[in-house]
């Protein structure tokens, strides 16, 4: 989930103000300008939806829900070339880093002890950095004005986002469901449900 995130986090910084520069109607200052209020929005939103996820104690039907959002905005990049309809589809597309905000904690989420979480971070960080290497080269200058296949491609990017941390809250909630009925058939305490969950840890979902 990582590495597709940042497949979009190394691309968009990049080529949002080509991108809305391209659209015809805008020179180089004023692109620049424009693209900071999508940003500005993605901020507050990121706020927000941090804010709501621990307070519900949810992760992945957040990543879910803004990749699903950005996947919407690359599909309006993708298809649409009016300038009104681009604009929104790059408001909606940078709402991927509010995915990115939520996967940082949910990494600390799944695992108990400092250890687990320092070797869960160490794959995490470096399995995800690669992601950039491809999202700098997917919005080739040949492509303009409207880079269809960088869209495309970071669509399907922000898709597998989706379909990724569903299937990952399906397996958590699924080990959360053991544990829970270990604890239920070894009611004593001081033992561990297992070898590896101390009795009582549940994953954030």
């Amino acid at each position: 989930m990582y590495f597709s995130c940042n497949v979009c986090f190394g691309s968009l910084p990049l080529f949002i103000p080509t991108i809305i520069s391209d659209m015809g109607t805008f020179d180089h200052q004023a692109s620049n300008g424009l693209s900071a209020p999508p940003y500005l929005l993605c901020f507050f939103t990121i706020l927000a939806c941090a804010f709501a996820s621990d307070h519900v104690e949810l992760r992945g039907p957040f990543v879910a829900a803004a990749a699903i959002v950005s996947t919407v905005g690359y599909c309006l990049l993708g298809t649409l070339e009016t300038v009104a309809a681009r604009y929104v589809g790059v408001f909606l597309s940078v709402q991927i880093f509010v995915s990115i905000s939520i996967l940082l904690p949910w990494v600390s989420s799944v695992h108990h002890t400092e250890s687990k979480r320092a070797g869960g971070w160490t794959i995490f960080a470096t399995l995800g950095q690669f992601g950039p290497l491809v999202g700098t080269n997917i919005f080739p200058k040949d492509q303009g004005p409207y880079y269809h296949k960088g869209a495309w491609i970071s669509c399907g990017f922000t898709s597998l986002v989706v379909a990724l941390s569903v299937c990952y809250s399906l397996l958590l909630w699924r080990e959360n469901k053991r544990l829970d009925r270990a604890m239920t058939e070894h009611p004593g305490g001081g033992i561990e449900d297992d070898d590896s969950q101390p009795r009582g840890f549940r994953s954030v979902i």
